[in-house]
This record gives C-alpha cells, sequence and structure tokens, in this order.
C-alpha cells in the first residue's frame, strides 16, 4: 500500500524576533538586586526566622550568603554571556533539555508570584500600622486599613508601572532603595551604640544554638527567599545596555551589599531587642512575626517605630515590584517559546514591554494574596527558589561541556567544584524544609502537576505544530504496521548516487533486521532573513527523494515476505538551523537510531556532518551510527575490546547481525592484546563474544594481533585486510567530559580513509552512571585493564 502526501509550510514568513528595549544601566541592576533582597528578608521573615534558630540566625546569615556566592558564580557566567528575558528557565532548558527547561520556568514563574504575594501581605502590614498611627482605624475603614486589601491595590498599582515600562520600574526603585538604606543605617548605628552601654551586650546571644546546627539550616532553608535577587536582575538582562558589564557589577555589588546588611541587622536585631527575663530571643522575636524589626528598632532608635515601618513600606515595595517585574518576564519567556498561551508574549507597541505577561502574572499574584497566608507562601517561593538554583547549577554544568566552544564572558571559578557544592548543599535546604513547613512541598507539588498538565496538552502541540509547518514536501510507502525501530537518516546533497544509495541501502537492511522504518530527511538551512519556503530548492532534492523510493522497492522486491520489507518515509524540510531541525526530527518522530554520513575531519564544501556533527553526538537522545565512505559490503571487520568491556559492544553487535543478514559478507572479528604478552599465550575470545551477544559461528575468522597501542594495531590490520566496511564501538564518556566518540575510535577514523562505521547508543544520564559503577563493582580488574 502506498500513501503520497504533499503540503507547504503554514509559515511562509520569516519569523518575527520579539525583543525589550534596552535601557538599564549597572546602577539600576545594583538597586534591583538590593531592592528586592532586603525587602524579602528582614522586613517580612526575621522574626519567624530567629524564632528557628535564635542567635544562631547569624550563622544562617552567613550559610545563605556563602550558598548565594556559589550560586551567583553560576548566574555571573551564564547571565553575561546569554542575556535573555526568562533567566534561570532559559539556562536549564538549554542545558537539561526542554521539559527540564519548561518545568524551571513554570516553578520560577510561580516562585516569582509567591514572593510577590510575600512582599504585598507584608507591605499591607506595614501600611496597616502606619494608618494607625495615623489614627485611622479598623472601626471607622475596615476595608481601607485591611492588610490583604492594601495589598490587593499595591500590586495593581505597581502592576501598572511595569506595564509602563523597565525604566519607570528602575526609576521608582532607586529612589525607594536609597531612603531605605538611609533608615537601616540609622538603625545599626543607634542599635551598635545601646549595646556599647549594656552592661551585657551579648545575653541575648546565649545559647547561641538552642535549635542546634539543624535549626541553622531551617532558618537558612526559610529565609533563602532573601537571596533570590540574582534571578530578577538576571531577568533584566535582555534590556541591559551592556549585559557584560552592567550585570557583573550589579550582580556582585548588589550581593555583597546585601550580604553585609543581613549580617550587621541580625546581630543588632539580636543583641540590641529586649527580652523579657527567662524569655529567648529567638521566641521574643518570633512573637513579633513579621514587625520584628519595628518593635526592635522601637527600643534602640528615636522615632524607631515610626521609622521602621516607612521603611518596611519602602523595602517591601521595592521587593514587590522587582518580583512583578520578573515574575512576568519569565511568563512573557515561557509564552515566546510557546509552553504557555502565547499571547502572553505580546509586547506593547509603544512602551515596549511585555503587558499581556504582567496582566496575567498580575492575576496571579493577586489569588494568592486573597487565598493564602503569609507564612506557607513565604516557604513555598523559598522552596521553589532552591529547586530552581539546583537545576540552574546542573545545567550550568551540562552547558559547559555539551558546548565546549562557548566564549564565557565570566568563568566560574574552581568549576565543576563550585557548581556541585552549590547543588548539593541545595539539596539539604530543599529537604530541609520538610522540617519547617511541609505545606510548601505539597503546594509546589500541586503547581508541578497543573504544568504538567499544560505541557503535555498545550506545549507539547505547539511543538509539533512548529515543526509541521517546517516540512515542505513529504512522502510515505507503507507496506504494513511495524513495532520495530524507527531509522533516521538525514542525506546531504554532496554525496554521489553512488554514496548515497550505498549509505541508503545500509539503513535499509537495519530496518529490514529491526523490523523498523526509515525516515529519509532532506533539510534545507534557511538564513532568518529568508521565509522558509523561499529558501528552500525542491525539484532537485524530489528527485532525490525519488530515487531512494525507486530504490526502497526493488529493496522490498529483493527481500519477499512482510516480515523484511520495510515502512520508507520521505521528508523534505525547510529549518533555520539543520543541526536543530534533525534534533526536532529525531524528537517528535521518536526516532531509535540516527545514521549520519561523516566524511572524517576533512572541511569539503557543502558538507554539513564535519562541524556540527559534535553537537548532535552531545543532545541526539538516540543511537548514533556514523559511516565513512560507505561501499558495497562484501567483507566486513568488527573490533573489539578482548576483555569484552567496550561500552557499545552489544549494540555494536546488534548492528554486525543487521548487516550480515542482509549483505551476506565474509566476517572478520578483530582484537588487539598487548605485543608484551608472551606469545604462547592463548586469548580467550569467549569475553569478547559475550560482550557483542554473538558467537564463534557468527564470524567467518577471530583474530587476536599484537601491537604496542590499540590504535597502532587496528590500523596495520585494517590496511591488511582491506575490507569493505571497519565497524568498531564508540569509547565509553567519562564523567563530565566532552561527549563524543572517545579517543580510541577518533584516532581511528582520523588515521583512516576506508569504509567506517561508528556505533554509538545512548543513555541517560541515571543510567549511565548506574552502569559505571555496576562495572567498577562487578568487573574490577577488566576495568582497570581496559583503561
Amino acid at each position: 500500500m502506498q500513501k503520497n502526501t504533499e503540503s507547504g509550510a503554514v509559515n511562509l514568513s520569516a519569523p518575527t524576533n520579539i525583543t525589550l528595549a534596552k535601557t538599564l544601566g549597572p546602577a539600576s541592576i545594583v538597586f534591583m538586586g538590593i531592592g528586592s533582597l532586603i525587602g524579602g528578608g528582614i522586613f517580612t521573615l526575621l522574626g519567624p526566622a530567629a524564632g528557628i534558630a535564635g542567635p544562631g540566625l547569624i550563622l544562617s546569615m552567613i550559610l545563605g550568603s556563602a550558598v548565594a556566592f556559589l550560586n551567583l558564580q553560576m548566574y555571573l557566567a551564564l547571565g553575561t554571556t546569554f542575556p535573555e528575558a526568562g533567566g534561570g528557565y532559559l539556562w536549564v532548558k538549554k542545558g537539561l533539555g526542554n521539559f527540564q527547561g519548561f518545568l524551571a520556568g513554570w516553578l520560577s514563574w510561580f516562585a516569582h508570584a509567591s514572593a510577590c504575594g510575600v512582599y504585598a501581605l507584608s507591605f499591607g502590614f506595614y501600611g496597616r500600622e502606619l494608618l494607625h498611627i495615623l489614627n485611622i482605624s479598623s472601626d471607622n475603614y475596615p476595608w481601607l486599613t485591611s492588610a490583604k486589601f492594601i495589598a490587593f491595590i499595591t500590586v495593581l498599582i505597581f502592576g501598572y508601572i511595569n506595564w509602563k515600562g523597565a525604566k519607570v520600574t528602575a526609576k521608582a526603585s532607586n529612589i525607594t532603595t536609597v531612603i531605605l538604606l538611609i533608615i537601616l543605617f540609622l538603625f545599626l548605628v543607634f542599635g551598635f551604640w545601646k549595646m556599647s552601654i549594656n552592661p551585657e551586650p551579648f545575653k541575648n546571644f546565649t545559647p547561641f544554638l538552642p535549635s542546634g546546627l539543624l535549626g541553622v539550616i531551617a532558618a537558612a532553608s526559610f529565609f533563602y527567599i532573601a537571596f533570590e535577587g540574582s534571578e530578577i536582575q538576571v531577568q533584566a538582562g535582555e534590556e541591559t545596555k551592556n549585559p557584560a558589564r552592567d550585570l557583573k557589577i550589579g550582580l556582585i555589588t548588589s550581593w555583597a551589599v546585601v550580604s553585609f546588611v543581613y549580617l550587621l541587622l541580625s546581630f543588632v536585631v539580636i543583641g540590641a531587642t529586649p527580652s523579657g527575663e527567662g524569655t529567648l530571643i529567638g521566641e521574643t522575636l518570633k512573637s513579633f512575626g513579621e514587625g520584628a524589626i519595628v518593635k526592635s528598632a522601637q527600643a534602640v532608635l528615636p522615632f524607631g517605630k515610626i521609622a521602621m515601618l516607612i521603611a518596611g513600606v519602602l523595602a517591601n515595595l521595592a521587593a514587590l515590584n522587582a518580583t512583578i517585574y520578573s515574575s512576568s518576564h519569565v511568563s512573557f519567556a515561557l509564552a515566546r517559546d510557546k509552553n504557555i498561551f502565547s499571547n502572553i508574549s505580546k509586547i506593547h507597541a509603544k512602551n515596549f514591554t511585555p503587558y499581556m505577561a504582567v496582566a496575567v502574572s498580575i492575576v496571579l499574584i493577586e489569588i494568592m494574596i486573597l487565598t493564602l497566608p503569609l507564612f506557607d507562601v513565604a516557604s513555598a517561593a523559598s522552596l521553589l527558589f532552591i529547586i530552581l538554583f539546583l537545576q540552574l547549577n546542573i545545567a550550568g554544568i551540562y552547558i559547559h561541556f555539551k558546548w565546549p566552544n562557548i566564549k564565557w564572558v565570566y568563568k566560574v571559578p574552581f568549576f565543576p567544584i563550585t557548581p556541585i557544592l552549590a547543588s548539593l548543599i541545595y539539596i539539604l535546604l530543599a529537604f530541609t524544609m520538610l522540617k519547617i513547613n511541609a505545606t510548601a512541598w505539597i503546594v509546589t507539588f500541586i503547581w508541578t502537576l497543573i504544568g504538567l498538565v499544560n505541557y503535555y496538552a498545550y506545549s507539547m502541540a505547539q511543538s509539533r505544530e512548529k515543526f509541521e509547518n517546517e516540512i515542505v514536501y513529504e512522502e510515505a510507502l507503507r507496506v504494513g504496521p511495524k513495532a520495530g525501530k524507527r531509522i533516521l537518516l538525514p542525506i546531504e546533497s554532496s554525496l554521489n548516487v553512488e554514496e548515497l544509495k550505498n549509505l541508503v541501502e545500509i539503513s535499509f537492511a537495519l530496518a529490514s533486521h529491526f523490523d523498523g522504518e526509515i525516515i529519509i530527511a532532506k533539510i534545507h538551512e534557511v538564513p532568518q532573513a529568508l521565509p522558509l519556503l523561499e529558501g528552500a530548492k525542491m525539484d532537485h532534492d524530489r528527485q532525490i527523494l525519488d530515487n531512494i523510493k525507486d530504490w526502497a522497492e526493488e529493496f522490498n522486491q529483493k527481500t519477499p515476505g512482510l516480515k523484511k520489507d520495510i515502512n520508507f518515509h520521505n521528508l523534505l524540510m525547510a529549518g533555520r538551523d539543520t543541526v536543530e531541525t534533525i534534533l526536532d526530527i529525531v524528537k517528535m518522530e521518536d526516532c531509535d537510531i540516527l545514521i549520519l554520513n561523516w566524511e572524517g575531519y576533512t572541511h569539503t564544501k557543502g558538507t554539513i556532518f564535519n562541524y556540527k556533527i559534535d553537537q548532535i553526538l552531545r543532545e541526539a537522545k538516540c543511537d548514533l551510527l556514523v559511516v565513512k565512505n560507505p561501499r558495497p559490503i562484501k567483507s566486513l571487520l568488527v573490533v573489539g575490546n578482548p576483555a569484552g568491556t567496550g561500552a557499545y559492544a552489544e549494540k555494536t553487535g546488534e548492528i554486525y547481525k543487521g548487516l550480515v543478514a542482509y549483505f551476506q559478507p565474509k566476517t572478520k572479528l578483530l582484537g588487539i592484546i598487548d605485543s608484551n604478552i608472551p606469545s604462547y599465550f592463548k586469548p580467550d575470545y569467549n569475553p569478547l563474544l559475550k560482550s557483542l551477544k554473538l558467537k564463534r559461528k557468527d564470524f567467518n575468522e577471530i583474530e587476536f594481533a599484537r601491537s604496542k597501542s590499540i590504535v597502532s594495531g587496528v590500523i596495520e590490520n585494517v590496511k591488511k585486510d582491506q575490507a569493505d566496511l571497519l565497524i568498531i564501538g564508540a569509547t565509553g564518556t567519562r564523567f563530565l567530559k566532552e561527549i563524543r566518540f572517545g579517543d580510541i575510535s577518533e584516532l581511528i577514523a582520523k588515521h583512516l580513509d576506508v569504509p567506517l562505521m561508528i556505533v554509538k547508543g545512548y543513555e541517560s544520564l541515571p543510567k549511565a552512571i548506574w552502569k559505571k559503577i555496576s562495572d567498577k563493582i562487578l568487573h574490577p580488574r577488566t576495568q582497570q585493564d581496559s583503561s
């Protein structure tokens, strides 16, 4: 049965890049960070955090600052190198893939919105207290003096400010932050003065750790929302005039200022706040709730209550403003990538702001303000940021090794130890949150479930639609249902007819063996300036695909019987990037094997798999066969490790059986042993056969050659045998090393100009780690020998 379909791309115009106006300088980034950090911590969570750790809160501040500094290194590297709205969401997507990227963005959006809800409710408390001083009581004005009502109205006002644009936002943030720092400076001066005249200045510091070290860690976990300023600041990267300079200055300066202020404030609040006889200072501050610093200021500073209420209002306004900004930018980035409703990514024609993203984020924030208590929202926000920062550091490690040629504007010191250490601490902080507030985990779980529904119902459908829009021509040959492997073969027009036919015949043989089907893809890389369809030259490509269809029909006639016939699918596609299009096909068509033609280390004009092949090796989530100089197969040579420890030996054996079943070549198995081994020693070929999952009868000949090195031994014997195809398995990759073929396979390929196939199986990271550990335990000696 044959089915032919032809369709044009839906979107034939060049894409419009949705970007934001560049209006921010280093001062704006600094004040944005200081305002969001200080408002998020001291004026909101100081009392509850002190109740958890007591005087050990000082150590919690040091721990939080240290972890934030470790995290800051990755933010500096990624933020200055990839300055885009979306921040951590985009970097996790780049490093860990679309699903993890979406999850990071989804959690980040809710984290920023939750943080904004915390600051709004805290602002409502401070605003209500100020109204009480002005004799505006709840008896006469019940709605006006409600903390939730004040918070609700304030979010609407600052939502409008963000709708107007980042320049207005930055100006408002800068003014409030300067006033705030002046008030806090006065509080510190009078606080230290009061402690200096106290005959027992350190009375409140005993016992120093009433809840032990666990209390210190728990307080740092709960208080960690106060260190999320880096994520807010990098959201402005796309609107920054000079990201390489401005983000570096802004991130480092704000972290240093805020860490120093946190440490001094926690010391003064613990030491200068009066506590009742027999009452621990932590219990006293906990009873004050979000007003802890106000009560402390009232005791040490002239007009302390009114001054600190004003400071609290300003601090929470600055933090609220910053988190509205950041939450809207995360949702904007999600919508721009069609992970949520794409209309949310609309840019205001006059203000150049993501006004729809601001509106949607405001709605989410207002819902939390009206429905959730402050303590639960704060706990959930801290947990969400901890998870986001954990994902970010892991993604940063992956990005470093997946794209080794990236020119980093800022290099992480002691990489990868720094992000690994940060990740381990974040895992500890996340589980510590269970001790503080299990509700935070429940809220995170529910929000994640909602995100998963959105991802599978909307985001994946949008990805499929985008993929199908790039298909210019499509044709299929169906001979029956197939349950086996799906093989993708991208082709390049630089191949001559004979080379192409030989490569296609290899893919047909494997598809027949695996009872699968073939996808032949011809891809045109079209520049951004051109519409996709205009850039695609279809006539010549259709002729190539017609030839391949004829070869498929000939193959099915040569191999009678439904079990050996193949299903065949032609795709002519236009894309902006050849590699990305190939990876999209692998993902969308759920391919099991990807076959690439490789012309080795030469740079032949028109060949696409010389400098881009490394990216495919790193990112393709399927088995990979790289074929060099394909020709008709009458003799076949397989090279394996005599110890039977080849990383992809079993996969190599599967491919070997498929080729032998169709081509019926003369076969030989070759192993290289150390020339220093005595000549009377008879090597055992059973370990090698066992690793390949093959038997002695599967080969016409088995030979163990002696050589001082594996590479030179293979090269000498291949030249001697003159086989039509040499098959070798890729070397297993080392942890945190660049992912390619491995040294041995690459050296053999580099020094041999003969038909060659390199086999590299796909393993997920957890599976690869488990396999590495089990091999070390079960085969310690062979592992050592093979290395």
